[in-house]
């Protein structure tokens, strides 16, 4: 399976801190399972919003998020309104209605970089969950290394407009139909995800970056990871040290995650400047 090529240069999204703290009376959406089904269809059209993420020798094809959904999703939507007002306020979230995914973010860079090089993780035949995915570069890097991933992301928007059209763009055109069934789709809360999946699903690797930024979610978050951990699986978090603002960050997990008991945390990367970044891998206590 080969990569596909666009001659774009990587658009430079960073994260920004301005968290919406507002987490009284959420209301989480449920979990759906979302299908490729239009996108295969749309291939051609989605070439022509294409850059490239680029870290390293890794180049990954992605569509421009802001352009694909104006040009895909039409029509009045309480998600249209939400990821309206977050540009109108600065903001990168609007608790339960947008969780972000049109931004890729720094630390996924971090946590690419990472596995392509201060790691020998093999992925081929395993499976893999993107948790909170956005535009899906994990997930993608694991796919073209011949592992079937699970792709999470809070609101189906993404996935339909972002995250499915980035899979299909980095597969060979005539293998669209075939290798996308490599690759499942889940919306929704963390929760209602984990009771989505049968029991017995677990997976080899866990990969996700930028998802602890709310304190409120820790507890499922690590429910999540305790039931669909394989027995010797791996989970690989890509986070900033601390999330100013809202209280959430490297420390405050790594004490839950202790709280929680059932599993193993270790710091396996940190930053050298800027602003402080880290990669904590997490297994389950024997």
């Amino acid at each position: 399976m080969s990569t596909f090529k666009f001659n774009f240069s990587n658009d430079g999204d960073a994260p920004a801190d301005n968290i919406d703290k507002a987490n009284e009376q959420i209301v989480w959406l449920e979990c759906e399972e979302v299908t490729p089904n239009k996108q295969i269809e749309d291939i051609e059209e989605l070439l022509a919003h294409a850059r490239m993420f680029a870290c390293g020798d890794v180049e990954i094809g992605h569509v421009v998020a802001t352009e694909a959904l104006n040009k895909m999703y039409t029509g009045d939507s309480e998600f249209k309104n939400a990821v309206e007002l977050a540009e109108k306020e600065h903001k990168d979230l609007v608790a339960g209605k947008y969780e972000g995914g049109l931004k890729i973010w720094e630390c996924t860079y971090d946590l690419i970089e990472y596995l392509e090089n201060l790691t020998g993780i093999q992925f081929e035949n395993k499976k893999i969950l993107d948790l909170g995915c956005g535009a899906g570069i994990l997930g993608i890097y694991t796919f073209l290394k011949d592992a079937s991933v699970t792709f999470q992301d809070y609101n189906k928007e993404i996935l339909e407009c972002v995250t499915i059209p980035n899979v299909l763009l980095n597969i060979e055109e005539n293998e669209n139909t075939l290798d996308i069934k490599k690759c499942k789709f889940y919306s929704g809360d963390w929760a209602s995800f984990n009771n989505k999946l049968e029991d017995t699903e677990v997976f080899d690797i866990i990969l996700t970056s930028e998802t602890i930024y709310n304190t409120t979610n820790y507890d499922k978050l690590i429910d999540l990871f305790v039931k669909r951990l394989s027995k010797d699986g791996e989970v690989y978090i890509a986070a900033k040290t601390c999330y100013f603002g809202v209280g959430g960050g490297m420390r405050q997990f790594e004490a839950t995650v202790e709280k929680n008991g059932l599993l193993e945390s270790k710091v396996c990367w940190k930053s050298s400047g800027g602003i402080l970044r880290e990669i904590l891998k997490l297994t389950k206590k024997m």
